[in-house]
């Protein structure tokens, strides 16, 4: 069996991974190559990279495992076994990438998912983390919002985009000046702020793992905020 390691700095908690990692369906949706959950636990299974001269496609069924600050994605299909698990060392997350498979140049194909797996577990978890205890739904795609600032918008975004499962839409907040997000096909298109000092536009056109804080400084968001997904 190979393996690979990817290791990434790391702000959240294991609450927040068991609960990104507890959503199969929506974490693989949100992955950064190809990647569908169906049914219901042991899951089927399809993943798929291609990348240069890389190409690997998985099926089969998957179960996922918990223990001692670990997730662990088992999957079996065809082409024999496959390994995801993600934990918590201090201020770093771990991922692995284990496989048992008839295929070619395993190891590079590990190395491909297993990046593309720790960067989304990080990612969601830190985004789950900073967001989930300022928001509450208050109806069908409406939510308010409290405390927010600037530096929350990525987290938001990625918050929203995973528990809801969508790719492409509009997110609206009014509050102290408006703001408007468009996202579309897995982009974060463009960033719109309006107050009473005027407006600003920010062409962002990066994906919803790469969006940052940095993206959105500068724009006097803070306090309450209604929030409403187009």
């Amino acid at each position: 069996m190979e393996s690979r390691t990817s290791e990434v700095p790391f702000s959240a908690d294991w609450e927040a991974v068991r609960w990104v990692t507890s959503k199969p369906r929506e974490l693989f949706h949100s992955l950064p190559f190809e990647a569908e959950v169906f049914g219901e636990e042991p899951y089927e299974v399809r993943l798929r990279v291609k990348k240069r001269l890389l190409s690997f496609t998985f099926t089969g069924r998957l179960n996922v495992a918990f223990a001692e600050s670990t997730a662990t994605y088992v999957m079996k299909g065809p082409k024999g076994l496959l390994i995801l698990s993600a934990s918590v060392d201090g201020s770093t997350l771990v991922s692995r990438a284990s496989a048992d498979l008839v295929e070619r140049f395993v190891g590079k194909k590990l190395e491909a998912l297993v990046r593309g797996f720790a960067l989304a577990v990080c990612r969601f978890s830190e985004s789950y983390r900073r967001i989930v205890g300022k928001i509450l739904p208050m109806g069908e795609n409406e939510f308010y919002v409290r405390d927010l600032w600037e530096g929350d918008i990525p987290h938001l975004i990625r918050y929203l985009r995973f528990a809801l499962g969508r790719r492409s839409f509009t997110l609206v907040g009014e509050g102290r000046g408006k703001f408007r997000v468009e996202a579309k096909d897995g982009i974060v298109r463009s960033f719109e702020h309006t107050d009473s000092s005027g407006s600003a536009i920010v062409e962002v056109n990066k994906p919803f793992l790469d969006v940052g804080e940095d993206d959105f400084s500068g724009l006097g968001i803070s306090g309450e905020y209604i929030v409403r997904l187009l």
